[in-house]
């Protein structure tokens, strides 16, 4: 990630969770999840770019163990906060450099929500996450749908608006992922320009190596 166009997110950590529409927004991504994937208590499981942990805490009870990895210490920071407070033993946190940095060891699920669209190589990163996969593992990555740049008010760290359905499954499948879907895990209301309401459709890709 270009350090010209990068967000601090350890500014904005400990507001994060004060946006309803983005508590909604991680709702609608779990259960899309949980529609899509064979969530079970025998998956080790890692939730890239967890920021705050809203994706990581509500995929917690159905996995056998998660971990949040996230390049903002300050998000790691509110994510420990929450596991303490809420004496959850299946989470723990991972600093990740998310553009540079080799994930190490091997996941039965990996999940991803909102990250891509501030990664530049993402093709380099979806190849990385299928490595990171036992034989059988689940891929999911949530992100916006092709846009046409409006969504985000401040474009900080924004490097991609959006990404189509045909982008996604072709990049699943260069990796060889099998049993290849997307769906439309959410949709997100903003007002335009002029004044009327938009709405921003979220996709969920999901594929099993």
């Amino acid at each position: 990630m270009h350090s010209e166009n990068k967000r601090d997110f350890d500014a904005v950590a400990d507001q994060w969770d004060q946006e309803p529409r983005r508590l909604k927004l991680a709702q609608d991504v779990v259960a899309a999840m949980r529609d899509s994937l064979p969530l079970n208590p025998g998956m080790d499981a890692l939730d890239y770019g967890c920021g705050s942990g809203l994706v990581t805490l509500g995929l917690h009870p159905f996995v056998g163990h998660i971990t949040g990895a996230d390049s903002s210490k300050g998000m790691l920071e509110v994510l420990n906060k929450k596991i303490q407070a809420q004496a959850v033993h299946n989470v723990t946190t991972l600093p990740l450099d998310l553009e540079h940095q080799q994930l190490e060891g091997s996941f039965d699920l990996i999940v991803s929500s909102m990250t891509l669209h501030h990664v530049q190589d993402v093709t380099a990163l979806v190849a990385t996450l299928s490595n990171a996969l036992k034989p059988g593992g689940w891929l999911a990555l949530a992100d916006l749908e092709t846009e046409d740049g409006r969504f985000h008010d401040d474009p900080t760290g924004v490097l991609h608006h959006g990404f189509s359905r045909e982008f996604l499954t072709g990049e699943f499948a260069r990796n060889g992922l099998t049993d290849v879907a997307v769906v439309t895990a959410a949709s997100i209301e903003k007002k335009g320009p002029d004044g009327n309401p938009r709405r921003y459709p979220v996709l969920l890709c999901v594929g099993r190596k």
